[in-house]
Parts: C-alpha cells; structure tokens; sequence
C-alpha cells in the first residue's frame, strides 16, 4: 500500500495567486489542505480535492490546525482585503500578526518548509510602507529558524490579477485609471509561471533562507503593455490616465474608510516618494530551476478581452 505524502498548507487559495498554486499542486499529485474564512466561497477548491479549514492567519487557532501534519506551508496573501474590523490598525500590521501566527504553528508542529509570495521592489527602505512593510515580514520569517523562501514577482499577468487589471482595461476600454507613474517600468510574469516556479521550490533545499525576484526578461510600462495587448486583440489601445501620486495619497483615507480597508492600504502603496521601477532580477531563481519565466505576449494568451 501506498503511504500518502503529508498535504501542503496554502494559506490563500482563494486568491489570484493561490488558486493557481493550489491547482499547480494538484497537478502534480500533491495533496492540498487550504486555510478559508468562508468555506462556502471556496467550493470549486473542495471539488478539485482540497481539504478546507475554515479560519483565518489571524487566529492562531485555526492556524494551528491548519498546520498541523503538513509537509509545507505556502503563504500568497494579499493585505489590502478586508480582514479587520480595527481601523485603527494598519494594513501591513494585519499580515505581519498573521505571519508571526504562521510562523508559530510552525515551530509547534515541527514544520519547517515555508514559501512567502511578496514582491519584487520590496526593500528595508523602500518608497512605499507597503514595500517596507513585506521587507519587515520577510525578515522576521528569515528569523525563524524555519526554511523559508520568498518569491518577489513582477507585474503578475493573468485574468484577475489588479495591476494586470488596469493593463487590459487599457487596452479594451476608452478610459482607465492608473495608479503607477507614467515610465515607470515593471518585469512581468505569467501567474500559471510563478505558481509552477512556488511549487518546483518547496522541495529544492539550496533554495531556503534566499528572497528570489521572479519574472521574465520583459520589463515594460503600463502603457507598454496595454499597447501590446490592443495589438494583439488588434484594437486601437484606449488611454490610460495616470493619477498623480500627492492626489492619491491626499484622497487615500477617505477611501479607505468608505471601502472599509486597514488604514494605509492605499496610500501604502504609492509612497512617500518618487515611484520607482519594478524590475529586480531574476537571476538568481533562474540558475536554482534552470529555466526562464515566458515573454509578456505568451503570457497574456487566454488573459484578456
């Protein structure tokens, strides 16, 4: 008889990015145990085979139980929903309670593989809190004793994805709002690429203790990109209209209230200065899997209209 590999802990599948790391898993076997706040909005998972545990990272709770018994536990969250009811607290105070909650379960039950989705331009004294603010949780993860990896992407192509949102409506619609700064450029990356990248890595060792930037070669603007995507639906592009920062930033906490996001959520991500480009370098991820994440045209293949 054949005895059943430990399933792997993902924390958001329910999300862009999750749902695609959930699906790489399966794919190739793995079992899958998912941590939900509402299980009835996750049937598609439990249908495909995950098994849900109902909760969130803010509980160490039902994070305990998630964990419990897991091979490995990959973290794609995404701090700009709606998680808490304090508005005091800020946005990245919610994730970094959630990943010291994760980080704990852990240690608890002798699990030690963990994968972190941030991205890439996140640095100790970066622009944004936003970007500031994963730095602070990636490091406090790397300070764990737990293997730990994180992925830094790019612009993340894909139907569903925001920034890659703004990129299609570009592209298709006469108007769009853009919140990034004219030239400022960013590496892209396929969803289904940086899932299958997550996945390749949890059993890669020579991986832990690193932040890798995931992407392909193209590095485009925004503008860039949704000209590429007109061309290929061969359409004229519409315009993008670039807010400017200090208005964001102006309007951010009214918005914040009437959306009932955490405090800083918007404003977190344009910054206190200039908005710098996105690219990092993917090197590094590419000399461990030996292989280069597909061009911005394949990747939008089956992404827009």
């Amino acid at each position: 008889m054949a005895i059943e590999e430990p399933p792997v802990l993902v924390i958001g599948a329910t999300g862009f990015v999750g749902k695609q790391v959930a699906a790489a898993l399966l794919e190739q076997g793995a079992a899958v145990r998912a941590l939900v706040r509402t299980p009835a909005k996750a049937r598609s998972l439990a249908a495909d085979g995950v098994e849900l545990i109902p909760g969130d990272m803010l509980d160490p709770v039902a994070v305990g139980q998630a964990v419990d018994g897991v091979s490995a536990v990959v973290v794609c969250v995404h701090t700009i929903s709606r998680q808490v009811t304090d508005r005091s607290q800020g946005f990245m105070d919610v994730e970094a309670l959630g990943l010291e909650n994760v980080a704990a379960a852990c240690a608890a039950s002798g699990v030690k593989r963990v994968m972190y989705v941030t991205s890439i331009g996140v640095a100790e004294h970066a622009g944004s809190s936003w970007l500031r603010g994963r730095w602070a949780t990636e490091q406090a993860l790397f300070s764990s004793g737990l293997d730990v990896t994180v992925l830094r992407p790019g612009l993340i192509v894909g139907r569903g994805g925001d920034g890659f949102g703004i990129v299609n409506r570009g592209a298709t619609t006469r108007f769009t709002l853009a919140i990034a700064a004219r030239r400022q450029k960013f590496r892209t990356v396929a969803v289904g690429d940086l899932a299958r990248d997550i996945v390749d890595l949890i059993d890669r060792p020579d991986s832990a203790g690193k932040a890798l930037d995931v992407g392909s070669d193209d590095v485009l603007t925004m503008r860039e990109m949704s000209a590429i995507v007109a061309e290929s639906l061969q359409r004229r592009p519409g315009r993008l209209v670039f807010i400017p920062a200090g208005l964001i930033r102006l309007l951010a906490p009214v918005v914040e209230r009437i959306a009932k996001v955490p405090r800083g959520a918007i404003s977190g991500f344009v910054g206190d200065g200039p908005r710098e480009d996105m690219t990092g370098d993917p090197t590094a991820l590419r000399e461990i899997l030996g292989r280069t994440d597909r061009p911005f045209l394949e990747a939008i293949v089956g992404q827009v209209g």
